[in-house]
């Protein structure tokens, strides 16, 4: 059930791409699809209007059912049916979160804290998500918001520093494939955003949501696709296409190459507590939806008494999701997520659009 909160247009901006950004600048699996070379920075511009296009649906369905979420409008037109798209929705974000807190826990034990068990670093975690999903949407959008200036101050800082190392000649040729492999990528990049469904799961919580709904889906797209396209040209430009491909975690390598007169030099550590928090706001967030979801499906209006039992039951899942990063990056890679991702993003939001469209339900709100 949706708690009786409103959030800003910024907050919500700001919400999405973080999320958005915080695996990408992590594991760089743009790499991995179409084009596979260097003129994947333009893959990452065609994102920006895929993002928009797969937006349709959720947009169209947000309009017949304003104050509606994804789990609710799914019941209206499917009577009891709707709580089994409910269920795969809670189930892929269950999925997506375990998956992400495998991917930071990874990251932390692999390139920080080598010796520190993935177990001690999800308990640490876990009372400080429940303390945020117990404080509601409004406090964490108000956490977006302040984390923002940070996060995107420190990515235009690092590309900056970086400036005197960067060999652009990297980026030549331009367009050495054809248009439709660079578009193909550009898709893939958008199918791989998950929080296209986050979105639409925060629009009945926008204040001015008939206003700035579509600033919002606008603001959002772009704002990723700029950051994305800032730090693929940041290591891209530093470390060359094949040794980008083949690190496992490629721009917090470029960012340890910082060195200004051997006097600003290692820090990585200033990123690394930037990526922390962006890890932590995306947890909470995914968290938060999750809730959402089972609150909906099991007839309460209030999801905060699942907090505890919810997180008792994500922690094992995180611990067995991927035995190991080899598996994590197969997974991630192209197109077995795309693919997932098309049924969540395409296939279940047009079908109950036509739905509502054919049984013209929520009509009078268009």
């Amino acid at each position: 059930m949706l708690e009786n909160a409103k959030i800003t247009p910024k907050q919500l901006i700001f919400l999405v791409a973080i999320s958005r950004l915080v695996v990408s600048i992590t594991f760089f699996p743009v790499f991995t699809g179409p084009p596979g070379n260097q003129d994947v920075w333009i893959s990452e511009i065609l994102s920006l209007p895929a993002s928009l296009l797969l937006t349709v649906p959720f947009y169209l369905l947000w309009k017949r059912f304003p104050e509606q979420s994804l789990f609710e409008y799914a019941e209206t037109l499917l009577g009891k049916a709707g709580k089994a798209v409910s269920l795969l929705y809670v189930l892929y974000f269950c999925h997506g979160l375990s998956l992400f807190l495998y991917e930071w826990s990874a990251f932390l034990t692999t390139a920080v804290m080598p010796e520190t068990p993935v177990l001690f670093i999800l308990l640490f975690l876990f009372p400080f998500c429940a303390y945020a999903v117990f404080k509601g949407i409004e406090v964490i959008s108000r956490f977006a918001e302040f984390l923002a200036p940070i996060v995107f101050g420190g990515i235009i800082v690092i590309f900056l520093l970086l400036a005197k190392d960067m060999d652009f000649n990297v980026f030549m040729p331009f367009m050495e494939k054809n248009i439709i492999s660079i578009g193909m990528g550009g898709f893939a990049i958008a199918l791989k955003t998950s929080e296209i469904v986050v979105l639409a799961m925060m629009l009945p919580h926008l204040k001015s949501k008939k206003e700035k709904a579509k600033l919002v889906l606008i603001s959002s797209y772009s704002l990723i696709a700029l950051l994305w396209l800032i730090t693929t040209v940041t290591v891209l430009a530093t470390l060359g296409l094949d040794l980008a491909k083949l690190l496992q975690f490629p721009y917090f390598s470029a960012v340890r190459l910082v060195n200004i007169g051997d006097f600003i030099e290692r820090i990585e550590s200033i990123h690394l507590s930037i990526w922390i928090l962006s890890g932590y706001l995306k947890a909470i967030l995914y968290f938060y939806v999750i809730l959402i979801g089972l609150s909906h499906l099991v007839g309460i209006k209030d999801y905060r008494p699942l907090v505890i039992s919810t997180l008792t039951i994500l922690l094992p899942i995180c611990l067995s999701v991927q035995s190991n990063i080899s598996d994590l990056n197969d997974f991630l890679s192209y197109p077995i997520s795309v693919w997932i991702n098309i049924i969540f993003i395409i296939v279940i939001p047009y079908l109950l659009l036509a739905i509502a469209f054919f049984r013209k339900q929520g009509e009078k709100n268009i």
